[in-house]
C-alpha cells in the first residue's frame, strides 16, 4: 500500500513538472518583453547619466540584442531564454556602452536582469556608427 501512494506521489510531480515545462511562453511573447525591459533599461540609464558627463551623450541612444537563445523541454524548467542587450548611449569615441544580460523566467513570465557591466564596446561592435 505505501509504495502505490509513493508512486502516485511521483506521478503526480512528474506530471506537474511536464505540464509546467509545456506552459512556456511563445517566442513572440518573450521578444516583445524582452524589447520592453530594454526600451525601459534605456530610459533609465539615460536619466542616470551624471551632468557632467550629458555632453558626451548621444542624441538618440539606442540598443541591439546582441545575443538570443530560447531553452526548450528539461533545459526550460527554470529559464525558458536568454539574451544579451548591448546599449549605446555615450560618444561612440569614448568607446564605452554598457551590456546587460537577462534571463525569462519560465514560472513567471518575465525577464530577470542577472548582470550588468560597463565595458568597451565588443568586437563585432566597433566603429558602428550611431542611430
Amino acid at each position: 500500500m505505501r509504495s502505490t501512494g509513493l508512486t502516485a506521489l511521483m506521478t503526480a510531480l512528474f506530471a506537474g513538472a511536464v505540464f509546467l515545462a509545456g506552459c512556456g511562453s511563445s517566442t513572440d511573447t518573450m521578444q516583445r518583453k524582452l524589447e520592453v525591459i530594454s526600451s525601459e533599461d534605456l530610459q533609465d540609464i539615460v536619466k542616470e547619466i551624471p551632468d557632467k558627463a550629458r555632453g558626451a551623450a548621444l542624441a538618440k541612444p539606442y540598443y541591439k540584442v546582441d545575443a538570443y537563445k530560447e531553452f526548450h523541454g528539461d533545459t526550460a524548467v527554470v529559464f525558458q531564454a536568454m539574451a544579451t542587450v548591448v546599449f549605446f548611449y555615450l560618444d561612440p569615441s569614448l568607446d564605452l556602452c554598457q551590456v546587460r544580460k537577462y534571463r525569462y523566467k519560465t514560472t513567471s513570465g518575465i525577464w530577470d536582469r542577472y548582470e550588468v557591466k560597463l565595458m568597451h564596446f565588443p568586437k563585432n561592435y566597433s566603429g558602428v556608427p550611431a542611430q
